[in-house]
């Protein structure tokens, strides 16, 4: 969807060469190679769910056929939680594609949670690409 964004760019949690949309679209990038901080598992709560899936369907075709695995998070020592989960919806054509891997970070107050959609890896490179950045990050796939 949006190119592979490193884990330190939306409030601290993802860098890369990709751009984002407004208003995340002024954050500073980090530096290449920037390593990814690995956080720890958390157990998101009823808001952060509702901003996840919020964030993700907003970027799909058909938003009214989309349903999702699990969603697993982790937060840094920054505070800052990246959320990976799984996503399925129908294309253009009208087909479902299949359950598909995503990542992204949470920000804003906790009380009101918005989701920033860093990648939904619908292809073989992206789905490793995604699920390699869910690992470096602290979340194990298989949610």
């Amino acid at each position: 969807m949006r190119g592979i964004l490193s884990l330190t760019i939306c409030a601290g949690l993802i860098v890369a060469a990709c751009s984002l949309q407004a208003p995340y679209s002024d954050l500073p990038g980090a530096s290449p190679g920037a390593p990814i901080e690995p956080g720890t598992r958390i157990k998101l709560d009823a808001r952060q769910q509702e901003a996840v899936v919020a964030g993700v369907i907003k970027w799909m075709k058909d938003p009214a056929s989309v349903s999702f695995g699990d969603l697993a998070g982790a937060r840094n020592s920054r505070g800052v939680i990246t959320v990976c989960g799984n996503v399925n919806g129908r294309n253009s054509s009208g087909a479902y594609v299949g359950m598909s891997p995503f990542i992204g970070a949470l920000v804003g107050r906790p009380t009101a949670p918005q989701f920033v959609l860093v990648e939904i890896g619908s292809s073989g490179k992206q789905r490793a690409e995604v699920e390699a950045l869910c690992q470096q990050s602290g979340i194990v796939r298989g949610l």
